[in-house]
């Protein structure tokens, strides 16, 4: 995975600096079952803007 750090003006804990959430994937490199559903379970339980769950993802293969 892609690894970028955040230049911040003071300093951060490492896995907060070092967080990167990808909007896309390559298409050249396929995303298992396992590791889609992973995804999925990890974006239900993040927050959204003003708690106005619940989540509707779709996927397109």
């Amino acid at each position: 995975m892609l690894q970028k750090t955040a230049i911040t003006q003071t300093n951060i804990h490492d896995l907060m600096a070092k967080r990167w959430s990808p909007r896309a994937f390559a298409a050249d490199k396929p995303v298992s079952d396992t590791e889609l559903l992973a995804l999925f379970e990890a974006a239900r339980w993040s927050p959204s803007c003003f708690n106005d769950q619940p989540w509707r993802f779709y996927c397109l293969q």
